[in-house]
């Protein structure tokens, strides 16, 4: 399970860094000119196409926008956050969200909802957990629900990954 959770870390992260956002501006890194003047892709095609790509929602790296139609209804989003996107892979879904609470609150938060929606601490509990991180996860009978949460010191806000299969 350890190993499960870390490889779905893994993917969230990259998924989070592969996939800033210009705060001021709104555009992702692939949407800007270069600095020799070189256009984006996006530029170079008739807005019936570039409506289509952001329709479909996903991203280079896969990453699909908002929040996936199965969602587990038992898992509370965070509080305070937005959804970044989410990820499906052969070892579960994966749900990216960004919040301005901290870790700490993240965690109590969680830990209490998800003992009220039926949920125990799965085998091994709360790995490498810290003000800055750390991996969490659950069991509800077939169920399986991993968070993991970091800082995000140049954003100064909590990233947040939920998993489950």
């Amino acid at each position: 399970m350890k190993k499960i959770f870390l490889t779905l870390f893994a993917i969230g992260l990259v998924a989070v860094i592969g996939c800033k956002v210009d705060v001021k501006t709104g555009d992702t890194a692939n949407d800007k000119k270069t600095e020799t003047g070189q256009t984006n892709s996006n530029e170079n095609k008739s807005s019936g196409e570039t409506a289509k790509e952001e329709k479909s929602g996903s991203n280079d790296l896969g990453l699909s926008t908002g929040l996936p139609g199965n969602f587990p209804s038992d898992v509370p989003q965070p509080k305070d956050s937005k959804c970044l996107g989410s990820l499906n892979s052969s070892e579960g879904t994966v749900v990216t969200f960004e919040s301005t609470q901290g870790v700490k609150d993240v965690l109590d938060f969680y830990k209490a909802e998800m003992k009220k929606n039926g949920y125990e601490l799965g085998e091994g509990g709360e790995v490498l957990m810290s003000d800055k991180g750390g991996i969490v996860g659950w069991k509800k009978g077939a169920k399986e629900v991993g968070l993991m949460l970091g800082v995000n010191d140049e954003k100064k806000n909590t990233s947040i990954v939920i998993t489950y299969k």
